[in-house]
């Protein structure tokens, strides 16, 4: 079955949208996690038979429960003791968390500020205290934060490193947190897929609490995910469920659950490695365009580019680079100095190395994205331009490289996420035929 065709004559309006949306995504080169395509098998799981069913949603679930089996793959994936799939959006999450473990006014001492941005309403009124970077080494200085900790005697620690493109030790920080009988919660929405593959440290089972999506960066449907001690679950569960959050539908649990299975494959791996190795390739070709990277070379996904030398503001780069199909984002880096802080843009390796982008391909089109940042002439414009077009339209927007045998071989009519070549994806002259021709044209030439 051919969705496109059918859609187009079915329902052209909608079919316009499919259009657009898809040209887009082929033609832009994006470093936003959250963008990253989802898992074909995944998507494909969450349109079958389950979408008839309402799925039997309960505060506990017991054995036999879709979501329990979920919850407990989540667990073994992740050497977590309790798992809690209710909560939709990890801004949701977040309130759960507070609501849960946290009382109005105590003190919440957090990396970056983070999480502050997610309490809301009068119940949530917390004292924030920022840990941040030694702004001279721009790491984490472990010792600086034990004395936060023994001055402040937070209830809560937040370690969400989600601008820190470094290993984080847990199990020092979790010490030093457990010690003045504080809670330690790490959102790993960023490197939760590196932390399974070995490619990054895991904080559990040190830590008490641990958030992340399982969109975007883990390529699967829209939720997060809340695994805890076993200690905190049961205050876990009441909040989410007493406040209305009855967590995915049968299909979505399902497709969430094949996810997990598709991130213990050899190819999941080896995709997470390779993402590391592109971050760094990025890195350097920012730096060879004269860019300075805050923190230096990434160990993980993203790389920080501090924007105070560009001839651009944070904002203006990246609208700017958008106009050449270039996708990321602006963040603040704050250090443990309240007068030191870093202005930057952070991109994220995952979404083209999900494309299958090589090394040589990320370390040019990031010396091209430095060169116009520095100095956005028309000659620098131009070639970000070219670059760009160059590298994205071979590209797949989902690499078979990245999948097993058997979804290979069982997913070819779902061919717009694994191939350039998408031939059958359109009736007639449109843009999109026009797009899948350029597609061809291309392979072709690369070919000879």
């Amino acid at each position: 079955m051919n969705l496109l065709n059918i859609i187009r004559g079915f329902d052209s309006e909608l079919y316009d949208y499919f259009e657009h949306e898809l040209e887009r995504q082929y033609y832009s080169l994006s470093f936003i996690p959250d963008e990253n395509s989802i898992s074909p098998l995944c998507s494909a799981t969450m349109g079958n038979v389950l979408v008839n069913t309402q799925h039997n949603n309960t505060a506990f679930p017991t054995q036999g429960n879709l979501e329990f089996l979920v919850a407990r793959r989540l667990c073994q994936l992740f050497n977590g003791e309790h798992a809690n799939l209710k909560a939709m959006t990890i801004d949701v999450a977040s309130r759960v968390v507070f609501a849960a473990l946290v009382q109005r006014g105590d003190v919440v001492l957090s990396l970056d500020l983070r999480k502050q941005e997610h309490c809301k309403g009068e119940s949530m009124v917390f004292r924030f205290i920022n840990f941040g970077l030694d702004p001279q080494t721009q790491r984490l200085d472990l010792d600086v934060i034990e004395q936060q900790v023994r001055e402040y005697k937070p209830r809560l620690v937040i370690v969400s490193p989600i601008n820190y493109p470094h290993a984080v030790d847990y199990e020092r920080i979790a010490q030093i947190v457990h010690e003045q009988d504080s809670i330690l919660w790490c959102d790993i929405s960023q490197v939760a897929g590196l932390i399974t593959a070995g490619v990054m440290p895991s904080p559990l089972p040190s830590a008490d609490i641990v958030t992340f999506t399982m969109q975007g960066a883990l390529q699967g449907p829209r939720s997060s995910v809340i695994i805890c001690k076993d200690k905190y679950a049961n205050a876990i569960d009441r909040v989410a469920f007493g406040n209305g959050h009855s967590g995915l539908g049968s299909s979505e649990l399902a497709a969430l659950g094949v996810r997990l299975q598709e991130m213990q494959t050899a190819e999941y791996r080896e995709y997470c490695k390779a993402v590391v190795e592109n971050a760094k390739a990025l890195g350097e070709g920012l730096q060879a365009g004269g860019m300075t990277l805050v923190g230096g070379m990434p160990d993980s996904h993203f790389v920080v580019a501090d924007i105070k030398t560009c001839a651009l503001s944070a904002r203006g780069a990246i609208e700017n680079l958008s106009d050449y199909g270039v996708m990321a984002r602006e963040c603040q880096v704050l250090t443990a100095d309240p007068k030191i802080k870093f202005d930057g843009l952070r991109f994220s390796s995952l979404p083209a190395t999900t494309r299958g982008i090589s090394r040589e391909q990320m370390r040019k089109v990031g010396e091209a994205i430095a060169r116009y940042l520095m100095n956005p002439n028309p000659d620098h414009e131009k070639q970000l331009s070219s670059v760009v077009r160059e590298i994205t339209v071979p590209l797949p927007l989902f690499s078979e490289r990245w999948l097993s045998d058997p979804v290979k071989e069982n997913l070819e009519q779902n061919n717009y996420f694994t191939s350039s070549d998408s031939s059958n994806l359109a009736l007639g002259p449109s843009r999109l035929s026009k797009l899948v021709k350029s597609f061809k044209h291309h392979r072709e030439h690369a070919a000879e």
